[in-house]
């Protein structure tokens, strides 16, 4: 199963070792700006668009386009933080303080009798701004998930759906800043895998139904309709369970937004990276035997949330060292850097480089094209 961010490799012609390091420094600026580690205006590689909010908003006076940006902004702080209430978070209250600071573009639209707010926010200095005073910040690069959810009663819910849960979970995610996938439900799903697999947690047809799907995690759920709503949920990742557990809400529409808060709260636990002071490390990748492949690497490392510097340091045959400072530990950002398609695990040997000095964390990773 690919996973999400997908960096596709063009076509290049191979270099030797002493070529791509010739190309390399030619290319490349010895240490990226911190910035640039962090998350990007520019179009996420996720499903769901970052810095971008609507909100009702009472009239187009100066004070109620404030109290609208302020209510945007604090979506802002949900989906860059990961936290539910980012309120008290370190650096929060000056950021919304001051909500117009931050806003990129805003313009009004109406819907029916109401006046809408669209509004773009500068996501780099928001994020900047919450590592610098010691947040969490959970950048751009987000793994999909697949959502199938299957009616104790009923069949599996998909993308086309018009239940209240198919449309709370959509917009749940939007708010959480969380890509998610419900599937397609056609001939080919339904060749697949069946609402009695999904109630029978019959896990070997649940991965063979997602593997047609860009999402490297898979969330199973049963919705119980008798009696006050209830779901029971797990979370895969490759067939195996990473978490699960029991929802119980008032309303269909309160189970679904508790579904997606249960699936975000535990992802920013692995993926938020609290500001403070970096650490150095290296990372070494390895298998780079195309130009254009240390390319996506170097760039897909500096923008990830708590990066504060990048520099390569040596190239051996077709392995690329790096230094750079992290302000998380070498396990979050292992599977930051995962969720790119092509860095994986090594499988073999390790490759022996020499080691860096004053410089005791070690990460290695491969670069993998199948």
């Amino acid at each position: 199963m690919s996973r999400s961010n997908v960096l596709t490799e063009r076509p290049s012609r191979r270099l030797s070792g002493a070529a791509l390091l010739t190309c390399v420094f030619a290319a490349l600026l010895s240490v990226l700006a911190p910035a640039s580690a962090l998350a990007d205006t520019a179009e996420a590689a996720t499903d769901v668009r970052l810095n971008a909010v609507e909100v009702a908003v009472a009239d187009r006076s100066t004070d109620a386009r404030t109290a609208a940006l302020r209510e945007g902004l604090e979506q802002i702080l949900v989906r860059v933080t990961g936290q539910r209430n980012p309120g008290d978070l370190p650096g929060a209250g000056s950021l919304l303080s001051r909500p117009a600071t931050w806003v990129e573009q805003f313009s009004y639209s109406t819907r029916g009798d109401d006046l809408m707010l669209h509004a773009r926010f500068d996501l780099r200095s928001i994020s900047e701004q919450l590592a610098s005073a010691g947040a969490p910040v959970w950048g751009r690069s987000r793994p999909t998930v697949l959502i199938w959810v299957a009616a104790d009663r009923g069949d599996i819910l998909s993308r086309h759906s018009s239940t209240l849960l198919a449309g709370t979970l959509q917009r749940r995610a939007a708010y959480r800043g969380l890509p998610i996938r419900l599937p397609e439900m056609d001939a080919e799903d339904r060749s697949r895998i069946s609402a009695a697999d999904v109630r029978g947690r019959f896990d070997r047809q649940i991965q063979n139904a997602s593997q047609r799907y860009d999402a490297p995690l898979v969330v199973s759920a049963v919705y119980y309709t008798s009696g006050r709503p209830s779901l029971r949920w797990r979370l895969l990742q490759d067939g195996n369970s990473l978490r699960d557990g029991q929802l119980d809400a008032s309303s269909e529409a309160d189970l679904g937004d508790a579904l997606v808060d249960a699936v975000a709260d535990y992802l920013a636990e692995l993926y938020a990276v609290r500001g403070g002071d970096a650490s150095a490390l290296v990372l070494r990748v390895e298998g780079l035997e195309r130009l254009q492949a240390w390319h996506d690497v170097e760039q897909f490392v500096a923008r990830q949330a708590g990066v504060r510097g990048v520099t390569l340091q040596r190239l051996a045959g077709d392995a690329a060292e790096m230094r750079l400072d992290f302000t998380g530990d070498p396990a979050q950002l292992e599977r930051l850097l995962r969720l790119h398609q092509h860095l994986g695990v090594c499988r073999d040997a390790p490759l022996e480089l020499p080691e860096t000095q004053t410089v005791t964390q070690t990460l290695r990773l491969c670069w993998q094209t199948s």
